[in-house]
Order: structure tokens, then sequence, then C-alpha cells
């Protein structure tokens, strides 16, 4: 496999006189005997990773600079004016807030208050914990690059534990890090970003802070579990919220609560009730809340009794308050599903009594949102049908820890998203409802899976072709540090993973700037209030196993009264529990069941409405998916990406295969290792027509003498060092241009610096040449190209 390839130094651990051995030696950090090591390395390791939980085949693989991996010269800063600088493209209006506030339209886009006829999107990143406290001069480093990245949003995330460093109260704030905040926050308002926060995240509450005589702390999700039933979570998040939102940045002139440039408010990060149901069974306050909802519902012990018969257990009562919560919210039988309806409803009135607060009492009219991760029932849509706009956050190759939480080892599956159909974000397609702006503010395809070039650019394209409204990468970085000087990869940090950034200049120009079109088709889950009221027997998790469909057109959900006379929707997938299918538009009904449908009878339903492509129809067994628009394709039976589009062009394949865009004029053959490639114009011209492009080339980038438990480099061991090796690999790359003649190619330095001129051929009507990673292994390893005119 390309992975343990011909690079010595990269093969299993089997002889002493090996690099690999002496590397092993300094990741152990122990003194042994060589004998000692090769008794561990030859009967040891399979043992040990068998006991994490990984698969005993194959032996522990290192990876050193050789062949197949070139040393990369990292370099943070972006040069002004440079192909790498998208500060030129407009992404950008300064300051933030200049347009007035942020407001979400009735058709699912984000518009600003003096424009409201032009639909905005954002693109951006997350500081968590360290990163949002940094000196004067750092925090305007830090916004300028983030605009010449191409950003126009930032989430500040994991704030809450150093603003509140060294207090008595965990709602009182600590004069030198507000102050930190304070100025990054007027840094970034001034280059044109827009932010987004939680106004819960991980904040260390003590017990006693809360209310309840109790030593110590509550747990982050504890705290969260509490905030809906317990009056004292609940005053302490309205006390921080009141204490952040009422503050008056002295950089600004305004309080939080008043700055446009504050977009959007999350009320609880990944909140969703059903996260927390073992918390949620040992509190009494949601036994009594619990209780309360069932009395509500149900006229009395008698009536809950015909409802649930067996179920309900002779000595319980709701007017006793005694009636049990279910074991599992996923168990058979009605106490389950009237479980997740209360949650539902619980979710619903804690938001409306959060929106309430936040507009009446601070005057505050940021946009609000929560229940962003996690646990999704179809009944949710309830509570959701109240927020501004709809968030969520999805993971692939998320690290799962075997003996310890955010310690090693650490395991991902490190497949190929593509050969499984590119099922990263699909499903939370059916979180957004038509009618409010969706946003994903928490994603990643994480460190040290080798998917991760790919996994940007796969986002970028969904959000795109589904006309999302904003996206946030997680996460930029977690520290100061790693922000100001080179560090190694980790699991989500952009900052310290050239390959990833490089991949999300992709999504920025798919995405933010628009070069790939949203569907012109829809097809809803359409569900009214009677449905969610009075659900079916049992309540499905949310989105329905045909979310595949969401690389062919748009998807997602509505909720409505009742149903009108017709929807803004090319067909509907009414859920029917208590409003039926006839109700409907027929022209606009498919005629099939959400959750019990198989792909040949939506197929079939599909192609009544016109909505599969004639020459290229949906093979969800094959895992082969084309947009509507044409412009992407995921070739899951061949492993491949294409996107086409007339401004982006490129995708993914495994070496030995060739990629043809021709709407983009670009042809690609991969040669050596597996490469995401594509082009992208630098102007607002289509490629062939514009003076500058971006050519990026990512195989694969991890740390030297990282170390992995076994050759699929699924258990990871360490984390290794600097510098970052790219793995090494060829493309031959044609574009067509109509002009070639006037082009030439440079290699660029991961901050856009013209290395050096690379050869190439000009055709009549193209530009050919070879982009290598080992072109110049004394300058370091080449990922990014640009082609201009001289």
């Amino acid at each position: 496999m390309n992975e343990t390839g011909r690079s010595r130094v990269q093969r299993p651990l089997t002889r002493l006189n090996d690099t690999v051995i002496m590397k092993t030696l300094l990741v152990l950090r122990r003194q042994v005997s060589a004998r000692v090591l090769i008794f561990c390395i030859a009967f040891g390791v399979a043992a040990r990773a068998a006991s994490y939980g990984a698969p005993a085949s194959g032996a522990p693989v290192v990876i050193e600079a050789g062949p197949d991996w070139v040393p990369l010269r990292a370099e943070l800063d972006i040069e002004p004016g440079s192909a790498l600088d998208f500060s030129g493209m407009g992404l950008t209006e300064a300051p933030a807030g200049k347009h007035g506030r942020v407001i979400a339209r009735a058709d699912g886009q984000f518009a600003f208050e003096d424009s409201p006829d032009k639909a905005r999107r954002f693109y951006g990143v997350n500081l968590c914990f360290g990163a949002h406290y940094v000196s004067r001069g750092e925090a305007d480093r830090l916004a300028e690059r983030l605009v010449r990245l191409g950003y126009n949003a930032v989430r500040f995330h994991h704030y809450e534990r150093d603003l509140s460093r060294g207090q008595s109260e965990s709602t009182t704030f600590n004069p030198e890090t507000l102050e930190q905040l304070d100025y990054l926050t007027a840094a970034l308002i001034r280059r044109g970003i827009y932010l987004t926060t939680d106004l819960y995240v991980s904040r260390s509450v003590p017990w006693r802070e809360a209310g309840i005589d109790r030593d110590g702390h509550i747990p982050m999700n504890t705290f969260k579990a509490l905030v809906p039933v317990h009056d004292g979570a609940f005053a302490s998040w309205q006390k921080f919220a009141r204490a952040l939102l009422g503050h008056m940045n002295p950089h600004t002139k305004r309080r939080y609560a008043d700055e446009p440039a504050l977009a959007w408010l999350a009320m609880i990060n990944e909140g969703n009730l059903g996260n927390f149901f073992g918390d949620i069974r040992a509190f009494p306050e949601w036994t009594r809340a619990w209780n309360r909802w069932l009395a509500k519902r149900y006229a009395g012990r008698q009536a809950l009794a015909a409802a649930w018969a067996t179920e309900l257990k002779a000595e319980e009562d709701p007017l006793r308050q005694s009636v049990g919560l279910p074991e599992r919210l996923q168990a058979e039988g009605l106490r389950a599903r009237d479980a997740i309806a209360f949650l539902a409803d619980t979710e619903r009135d804690m938001v409306r009594r959060m929106k309430t607060f936040l507009r009446d009492e601070l005057g505050c009219r940021a946009l609000v949102s929560n229940a962003s991760s996690w646990t999704r029932f179809t009944t949710d849509q309830a509570a959701r049908a109240i927020y501004d706009y709809v968030d969520d956050h999805f993971y692939v190759d998320h690290p799962r820890f075997l003996k310890g939480s955010w310690r090693l080892p650490s395991r991902c599956p490190n497949t190929s998203p593509l050969a499984d159909g590119a099922p990263g974000g699909r499903s939370i397609t059916f979180t957004r409802l038509f009618d409010k702006p969706f946003t994903l503010t928490e994603y990643n395809y994480s460190g040290p899976g080798r998917f991760r070039g790919v996994g940007g650019i796969l986002t970028g394209a969904l959000g795109a072709l589904q006309g999302w409204g904003g996206i946030w990468r997680f996460a930029y970085s977690h520290n100061r540090e790693a922000m100001f000087a080179p560090a190694r990869m980790g699991y989500f940090d952009m900052a310290s993973d050239p390959l990833s950034q490089a991949a999300d200049r992709a999504s920025v120009c798919l995405f933010l700037r628009g070069d790939l079109q949203t569907a012109p088709h829809s097809v809803a889950l359409v569900m009214t209030d009677a449905d969610l009221g009075r659900p079916a027997a049992r309540i499905p998790t949310l989105a329905p196993a045909w979310h595949w469909l969401a690389w062919v057109t748009r998807v997602g959900t509505r909720v409505i009264p009742s149903p009108p006379r017709a929807l803004p929707h090319t067909a509907l997938v009414p859920l029917a529990w208590q409003t039926p299918a006839a109700a409907y538009p027929a022209s606009q009904v498919l005629g099939v069941d959400p959750y019990r449908v198989d792909d040949d009878a939506l197929l079939a339903a599909l192609r009544r409405h016109s909505l599969v492509p004639a020459d290229a129809p949906p093979d969800p067994a094959r895992k082969c998916f084309r947009s509507e628009t044409g412009e992407v394709t995921i070739d899951g039976a061949r492993d491949r990406l294409v996107l086409d589009t007339p401004r982006t062009a490129g995708g993914y394949a495994p070496a030995g295969q060739t990629l043809e865009a021709s709407r983009g004029g670009v042809r690609v053959g991969v040669m050596g290792s597996d490469a995401t490639v594509w082009v992208s114009a630098l102007e607002a011209k289509p490629i062939r027509a514009s003076r500058r492009l971006l050519v990026t080339h990512l195989t694969d980038l991890q740390n030297t003498a990282i170390l992995y438990a076994e050759p699929a480099r699924q258990t990871l061991r360490d984390w290794g060092r600097l510098p970052h090796l790219v793995r090494a690999g060829k493309a031959d790359i044609r574009i067509r241009l109509d002009h070639p003649a006037r082009y030439g190619v440079w290699a660029l330095s991961p901050g856009g610096r013209r290395l050096a001129q690379v050869p190439a051929t000009l055709d009549a009507d193209a530009v050919r040449f070879t982009a290598d990673v080992a072109g110049d292994r004394e300058g370091g390893a080449r990922m990014l190209y640009e082609v201009a005119a001289k």
C-alpha cells in the first residue's frame, strides 16, 4: 500500500539496525536494551495494540524523511499580493457591521439589514482556549492573516476559562484577558470579519454558584443538562450572558449586545438534550419536569394508562411525580417516545425563555440558535422552528480515545470518504429547515487522517450545492503559540496543518466566492405542527437513509402549521403522522414514506418528478452521485471526486487515474501517490481567461517520527515532531487557456512566495506542467503553484 512503500524508514519495525527502531526508542522515551526492544516489537506491540482496540495485524509504522516523505518549510503568514492573498477578492467589507445587523430571510438565506435582497454567506474558523488571548500586535497580525486566507467570519469557542481566570466566580471576568478579547474583537471587526459564539461552552461552574450545596465544580455536560430545569443553573447562564453582552468594548465603543458584527449566538454549545440522558435521569428536577409534562399531556393517570398499557407501572402516577423516565431514549415503547417528545418541548421552552431574556432585558438582536450536535430526533424540529437560524456540527475521522480522554493512543478509521460516497455532512442536511438559514459552526476531517485534503473541499462543495449560509472550520488554533510559530500537526488545528489550510482555500472559492452553483431544485421532508405534537409510536432519528440525495439536489425539512396550496419545493415527502399526504398538493408529493422507502422506490419517485439526471442517475449501491448542476461528481466505485466549475476545477483520484473537468478546462493525471488537485482562478473570470491561477496538489502530510500501531495508520501512538513531511507524488496538469504563450508557472511556499519557476509546455490552447512534491528537496516540499501571465 502507498503508506508503506519503498521508504526504508517507514517500513514495519522488524530489524534492530533500522532507523525506525532508533526513532521508536526516542518515541518510547525510555532506556531499554536492544534485546528488550526487539522483544517488545516482536511480541508486545501486537498485544498492546489489541488491548487498545487496534487490530493486531501488521507491525508499527514510523514516518521519517526519505524517498517517499519530503520535509516542508512551514510558513504561517501570507505574503501580501501573492497568489495566496485572498484579501483582494471582495470577500470582506470592512468594517464588519457597516451594513447593520445580519438578518435571517424567509428563504433560508442571510442578508444585511440595509440590503435585504442580497444573500450573504460566511466562511471562517474557530478560535479555542488561549488562541483568543494575545497581545495587540499579535491580534492585528492574526486578523490580517485571516483576511488574507479568505475568511470573513470567526467563532469564539471555549473562551470562558481564560476569560474568568483567577476570579472568585465564573461569571466575573479577568481584566487582563477581557482587554485582550476586546482588542481581538475590534481587530477582527475593523477588517470585516463577523463573529459568533456560544453563551455556554465549557465554563467551570462551582456547584454552589448554581445554588447546589456541594463541593467542586459541575461537569460541563451536567451543567448543560441542568440549565433547562434547574433555576440556579439557568440563573448562572443568565448572569454570564448579562456580564458578557452587557460589557462595553472600549475599542469599539459598543456593548457586545449592540455589536452588529456579533451576528450569531448559540445558547449552549452542543446542548442537544438527548446527548445527556444519563445526567437527565439522575436529577430530580428532570423527573419533576417529566411528570408535569405527562400530567399536561394526558388527562390523568387513567388516560396515561390507556395509552401506555402495561408500560405504566402500578405505582406510577404523574400527579405524584412518580413516573420514571425510560432507561434509554432508543428503547421500544411509548415511554421512550414520549420522553423524546418531552425533551423537544423542553428545549423549545428553554430557548423561548432565553430569547426573551436576550431581547427584552439585554436588548440584544443577534440571531439565536441552539442544539448543534449529536442526538437528533425528528421531533426536535419543533424546537428548531423557533430558532432564528439552524446550526449543526459533524466530524470525519474524529479521534476515539482508547485509554483516556484526549490521551494517546487514539483511533480513527482513516479510510477514503469518497469510496463510501462522501457521507460526511450528508445527514445534517436534514437538520436544516428550508425557511431558516443553516450554518455549520464546527466541522473537520481530523488529523492525522490522510484524507484531510479532500475533506475540506467536500464540505465547501456540499455547502454551496445545498445553499447553506455559513461554515466554520474547527479549528484555527487551540493556543496562542501555534499561531505565531510552526507547530506539529494535531487533530484539528489549521495553523499547524499546512495541508488542511491549503485545502480550505478550495472551500473558500467554492462556497464563499460562489464558484459552485446551488442546486436549483429541492426535496423537502415536510411536517406539520400536528405531526410533531402527536408523533408516531416510535420517533426516528431525523436524517432518513436517503441522505445521499444531498449530493444530487437540495434537501432539508420544513415545519408548517398546516399544508398550504403549494410550497416552494420541487418535491415533498410528507411525514404524515397526523396530516396525511393527501392534504398536500398532489403534483408535489413523492408518495413515499420517508423512513421506510428503499432506494429503488425513491429513485422511481424522483424520476417521475424529473429530479434524476437522465445521463448520470445516482447509484446509491455503487455510491456514485452527480449533482444536478453537473459540477460535482462523487464516484465511490473508483474512489474519485470531480469538481468542474468555470472558476475552480479538479478533484481527487488514486494514483494512476486521470481527472477530466471539461467546463473548467482542467485535466490531471495523478502519479505516485493519491492526491487532491485543483485549479482556481484568482480573478472574476473563468479559468481559461484569468491572468492568474492557483494550482494546489495535496497528497498527505504527517509529522516527523509520528508513530502508528499498524500499516493502516488507524491507531496513533505518538504525534512525533517538526518538520512536517509531505508524501512524495506527482501530477501531470493541463490547463486550457485563451493565450497560453503568455503564461509561466512558479512553485510557491506555504505563505505564497514564489520559490522557483517550473518548466512548462505551452500548447496552442493550454499550459501543461508537472506538479512534483519532491521537485526541490533542498527547498522543501511543494504543494502550491501559481500560473500567471508574464
